[in-house]
């Protein structure tokens, strides 16, 4: 076992801290996750034999604070990026390049077996050494005061959320009060830019350095503009010849995406979609469809 050691400057001399791991972390998650992703895995937090006893009466907790390091980063930073496109200082933010590369984070105990613990929510990577668990005391936090706040500082966080969640159903209702109404090209288009906001995304890149242009017309294009957050007003919208059935995602060095709606996408849907739906069921079973068969999408470099 390899202790964890800190230098602590206590003036006027150096006290050196070492801290041990109590156990690991075990989950499928081996490489950087999106917090969305890595949050859906249950976790088994396999706590060392000689630690197990300080598990006793832990299954009364509905949630633990599990403290960990960040075992494969190995830079440093005093600011960082946040995925809204913001920069903050590395304590105002959940970034793993911190001075530490110590880790904090609330999970839900789902059951214990013996000296592993099995949670839900964890965003640390499989071998994650653990250094504490604590129970936490949730009666502590005004829970609709925290979301408002967060809700202020990142009005489009829900949405982001949904995006790397996958919860096209939740945007296109939301879409929906944009555009009017449920329809089969609205939820056309809350999907393909779903898609192509996972890729964004997923490389973590700012999108406020993209900009959409849209090669088509009608109700899509609202649902794209909803989840891609470009529209006119934040001149990163842009209107192309409307009859190519596709849109592009590109910064200002042209690197990006294009999604192309297939030809064939209404014979494909007519095939799929009972003909005795509603515009509003259509629209919900459309996000039920493969999009492989809907669209292409295509990395730009």
């Amino acid at each position: 076992m390899n202790p964890l050691h800190f230098i602590t400057n206590l003036l006027p001399c150096f006290t050196m801290i070492v801290l041990e791991p109590i156990g690991f972390v075990h989950n499928v998650c081996t490489t950087s996750q999106t917090p969305e992703v890595i949050k859906q895995e249950v976790s088994e937090i396999e706590i060392l034999p000689e630690y197990a006893e300080g598990l006793q009466d832990i299954e009364q907790a509905e949630y633990i604070d599990l403290v960990f390091t960040f075992h494969h980063e190995k830079r440093t930073e005093l600011t960082t990026r946040i995925r809204t496109g913001e920069t903050k200082g590395i304590f105002a933010s959940r970034s793993p390049r911190r001075p530490n590369h110590i880790g904090i984070t609330t999970v839900k105990l789902v059951q214990r077996e013996g000296n592993k613990l099995y949670v839900k929510g964890a965003d640390a990577l499989d071998g994650s050494p653990v250094i504490d668990i604590k129970y936490c005391d949730t009666s502590v936090f005004d829970q609709q005061s925290i979301h408002q706040t967060i809700q202020a500082d990142s009005p489009r966080i829900d949405i982001v959320r949904n995006i790397l969640a996958n919860n096209t159903e939740e945007l296109l209702l939301k879409a929906a009060q944009l555009h009017g109404h449920i329809c089969p090209g609205l939820a056309l288009g809350v999907l393909g830019a779903t898609r192509v906001m996972q890729c964004l995304y997923n490389n973590q890149e700012d999108p406020g350095d993209y900009t959409l242009t849209a090669e088509m017309q009608n109700c899509p294009v609202d649902g794209i503009l909803f989840v891609t957050g470009c529209t006119p007003g934040t001149r990163r919208y842009l209107q192309g010849p409307p009859e190519n059935m596709c849109f592009y995602l590109k910064n200002k060095a042209g690197k990006g995406w294009k999604v192309s709606f297939k030809p064939n996408n209404r014979e494909y849907m007519s095939e799929h979609l009972p003909a005795n739906l509603s515009s509003i069921e259509k629209g919900f079973a459309t996000l039920q469809l493969s999009p492989d068969e809907l669209f292409t999408i295509e990395e730009l470099d």
